[in-house]
């Protein structure tokens, strides 16, 4: 309330109308001298203070010394309260009272003080104990009142402002929190009389104030007529007071609340181009902004926030998302970096910094920024699974499976950690080795589709069909949607020869999922082609060569496709293409042999029967 902010503002008020008499307190660092032993730099004896007993053991505290104490304590009390030590503020003031009991300043002061530790109570109790000894001070009145008010109480704070209005009928401040009571009380008409009777007296200095005040008081009435009457009454604020920022956001929220989130949005941008930039305001735009996707605008408003709000690392780490979002990598590396010179623990600004780095292809310093994520962090399994990543793409397997194994000490609680391992070991064609650390991951985390897919295709490596089967039935019990499971298990249906309708549905139900995926248009092809459904087959396998032209199996199996449809020279081509691809030794014999049958055929197709010709075997992933 606003009475309690004014007590904030009062000190310099009290300081001209208290006859203080402030003493000094350089004593506090004065050598100290025992008079028994030295009776140095005697002050003559007229100037002694007078002592505090008489002869007859009587107390001879006069008014003077009386006053002299108090106005000390009281100018202490209000030098720290100056300085926001509200604690020693209180005592001080405390202290005032104990030499000045009849003062209702000191009492207000308190008051203060008290409401500025959040202590209502004793802070109330000032304010009643100000009022019982002045009953006329109109400031002890609206401090009470307003703390009354604070607590709902609002009968005693209404009662608080009609005593000033006895007392001092054109004060101006009584009438306005009087208003605002009602509002809360939802008593609107008699809050917006109390509010025009304050526009219309000429003396009132704030008449933009009182218009918002209706405009709040209107808003909250339900219908159109007082959303119009809200509408005027802040534009009439916002004539008399263009940069009146809570107008602007009160205008706005209800623009919103009608719907009008243009409106609102230009007026807010408005204000931020006519005025000094409005925080609060440059929050909400920015919000809006980056929801929106325009982020050349919130970063103008991110800017303004990053100049002047508390919270600027937050700020600074928006503006770097976007950057990010950008692809500005230079300006978003730069920002931070920033982040981590003011705050170096931000494991947050360095992985982002980490993957930026990796993003624009820096792979030496993405990797030193995610090796130096704590292993407390959130983002720690995430960035040995990055790091390990670049440096097994680099060459580096050695260095990889170190930092691995290093992550997997410090914290067995991350299973992207597991899985990259276990790729590392796969690299180096240890697949038991592989194949024990999955199933130690699944023992930590058996709901873990991706752990569990892994498991299966390491066992594939192993030859054991029984187990890849089992496993991507269980990813997919676990998550009927997982692409590379329904996959899997339809190409592994496909080779085995069996289940083929089973192993259509699968892959028909994940080129829905994926439906440009060569890898998944490929195994449907093939699946068809062991169906001798063959015209399908070559649609599919052909739309899977154009998006992974460069995966020998997908050329084979194309080629096998054409020949089986006596599409010979369309086959020769692609076998022709496959051993180019093909790094399996083994594998590009068993394509060459299929390559020399169909150049035997066409030497001896003039001269053979058909039925001795070579025959094409079909091809196996």
């Amino acid at each position: 309330m606003l009475p309690l902010i004014r007590t904030l503002i009062w000190a310099p008020i009290i300081l001209l109308t208290a006859c203080a008499t402030v003493a000094s307190n350089e004593h506090d660092s004065a050598p100290y001298y025992e008079a028994s032993f030295d009776d140095k730099n005697r002050a003559p004896a007229s100037l002694v203070p007078a002592p505090l007993e008489n002869k007859n053991g009587e107390d001879n505290l006069g008014p003077l010394y009386m006053r002299t104490q108090a106005d000390y304590y009281f100018a202490v009390g209000e030098a720290y309260s100056l300085e926001g030590n509200a604690t020693k503020a209180i005592e001080a003031f405390n202290s005032t009272l104990i030499y000045d009991q009849k003062s209702p300043l000191v009492n207000i002061r308190l008051a203060g003080e008290y409401l500025k530790q959040g202590m209502i109570s004793e802070s109330l109790n000032q304010a009643e104990q100000a009022v019982l000894k002045d009953p006329k001070n109109t400031d002890a009145l609206l401090l009470l009142g307003g703390l009354y008010s604070s607590m709902k109480l609002y009968p005693k704070a209404m009662l608080q402002y009609e005593n000033v209005l006895k007392i001092n009928p054109s004060d101006m401040e009584a009438p306005l929190y009087m208003g605002a009571l009602y509002s809360e009380q939802k008593q609107h008409e008699k809050a917006i009389k109390f509010f025009n009777s304050l526009i219309k007296n000429p003396e009132y200095s704030t008449p933009y104030l009182t218009h918002y005040y209706i405009g709040r008081v209107r808003m909250e009435q339900p219908g159109k007529k007082f959303e119009k009457a809200a509408e005027e009454s802040f534009k009439k604020a916002l004539s008399l007071k263009p940069d009146f920022v809570e107008a602007v956001l009160s205008l706005s929220a209800l623009y919103s609340k009608q719907k009008q989130d243009t409106k609102a949005i230009a007026l807010y941008r408005a204000y931020q181009k006519q005025n000094v930039p409005s925080p609060k305001i440059a929050e909400i735009l920015a919000q809006f902004f980056i929801e929106n996707e325009s982020y050349d605008l919130a970063l103008e408003q991110l800017e303004i926030l990053d100049r002047s709000s508390e919270d600027s690392l937050n700020i600074k780490m928006k503006i770097a998302l976007i950057l990010i979002e950008q692809k500005k990598v230079i300006k978003a590396i730069a920002k931070l970096e920033e982040i981590l010179s003011i705050a170096p623990e931000s494991d947050k600004a360095r992985f982002y910094l980490a993957a930026v780095y990796e993003e624009s292809n820096q792979k030496e310093l993405a990797v030193r920024e995610f090796k130096k994520i704590p292993t407390s962090s959130t983002f720690f399994g995430d960035s040995i699974a990055h790091a390990t990543f670049l440096l097994k793409g680099m060459g580096k397997i050695e260095e990889a499976v170190e930092v691995v194994s290093k992550g997997l000490t410090a914290r067995t609680d991350q299973p992207q950690i597991y899985s990259i391992y276990a790729s590392l070991l796969d690299e180096k064609a240890d697949y038991k080795g592989a194949a024990n650390l999955l199933e130690q991951g699944l023992g930590k985390f058996p709901n873990n589709t991706q752990l569990r897919f892994y498991y299966g295709a390491i066992n594939d490596r192993l030859g054991n069909k029984d187990i890849v089967i089992s496993q991507m039935k269980k990813v997919l019990e676990l998550n009927p949607d997982h692409v590379q499971g329904l996959n899997y298990l339809a190409f592994t249906f496909a080779e085995l020869n069996t289940n083929l309708p089973d192993a259509e549905k699968l892959a028909r139900r994940a080129m829905k999922l994926e439906p440009e995926d060569g890898y998944i248009l490929d195994t449907l092809g093939w699946i068809l082609f062991k169906q001798s459904k063959m015209n399908e087959s070559i649609k599919l396998l052909e739309a899977a060569y154009k998006y992974q032209g460069a995966v020998s199996v997908i050329a084979e199996h194309l080629g096998d496709a054409y020949y089986k449809h006596s599409m010979v020279n369309k086959a020769k081509k692609m076998y022709n293409r496959a051993v180019i691809l093909e790094t399996d030794k083994r594998k590009i014999a068993e394509i060459r042999s299929k390559i020399s049958a169909i150049e035997n055929q066409e030497i001896n197709s003039t001269r053979l029967p058909a039925a001795i010709r070579p025959q094409i075997t079909e091809s196996s992933r």
